[in-house]
């Protein structure tokens, strides 16, 4: 805080004092007191001026100071409310970033087990959902290039509910396979996928890869024959194929190749 500072005007008195000096000395004595008189009249009234000034200057300068620190107020309680809605903000858009699910997986494995999973459970829409956006994008500019739809329009043909439809009727399949080798309940199933089961794709399949679907992917990885298993081997049949590509550090499930290999046996294409 600045000091406010405190500003005292003293006021001088004139003290007058007569003596008798004779009759014939009071008229020239009456003319000195009247002029002394009047001269301490207006030093009085000089000096009540000067002290009314400083007065004044005293109340300008709390008044300045007290508007310097209502402002300062001001401006400290407006950058503090700005500097809070702003970190507010910010935590808001963490809070929704952390809600948003994260795609992808952390390793193909893990990618692997989920798709297995679903197709026990019957979540095609969860399987659809591991598909890699860019890959989606490149397989249809890529099958437009070719005569495989007769003209048609890729991104009406696999459209995402033709899709999940033709998961759900290869999900149907395997689990008529199931019913007639068992009284278990598909989901109580298992199936034979281990790590070792996926095999990494090599360097130069996965460039070819990449050129022919103008993809960017880094790494990918073929799944191997997985068995679905009731815990009795005699029931044990081959289920469906599936791939993996991985994008920046994180895994989906190869959509031209579940799409080649399973589902395109279930649309209405031809």
């Amino acid at each position: 805080m600045k000091p406010i500072f405190r500003i005292t005007a003293a006021v001088t008195a004139a003290v007058l004092s007569t003596a008798a000096f004779g009759c014939e000395n009071k008229k020239k004595t009456d003319k000195v007191s009247e002029t002394e008189t009047t001269t301490a009249s207006q030093e009085e009234t000089t000096s009540s001026a000067v002290s009314d000034n400083d007065t004044t200057t005293a109340a300008e300068a709390v008044s300045a100071e007290t508007t310097t620190a209502a402002t300062t107020t001001t401006a400290t309680t407006t950058t503090a409310a700005t500097t809070t809605a702003a970190e507010t903000t910010s935590q808001k858009a963490e809070e929704k970033k952390e809600e948003t699910p994260q795609k992808g997986f952390g390793s193909s494995f893990d990618a692997a087990k989920a798709y297995y999973n679903a197709y026990l459970t019957g979540n095609a829409d969860a399987v659809y959902d591991m598909f890699c956006p860019n890959e989606i994008e490149g397989y249809h500019a890529y099958i437009s290039t070719t005569d495989l739809l007769d003209g048609k329009n890729p991104q009406v043909v696999f459209k995402r509910s033709n899709v999940i439809d033709a998961i759900k009727k290869s999900m149907n399949t395997i689990y008529g396979i199931m019913g007639e080798k068992s009284d278990v309940p598909h989901d109580k199933w298992t199936c034979s996928l281990t790590e070792e089961t996926l095999k990494n794709t090599g360097e130069n399949e996965l460039k070819d890869f990449n050129k022919t679907l103008g993809t960017n992917f880094t790494a990918a990885a073929d799944c191997g024959h997985v068995y679905y298993k009731d815990g009795d081997e005699e029931h044990s049949f081959i289920g469906n194929a599936c791939a993996f590509v991985e994008q920046d550090g994180r895994w989906y499930l190869s959509y031209s190749t579940v799409l080649n290999a399973e589902l395109i046996t279930y649309m209405d294409i031809f």
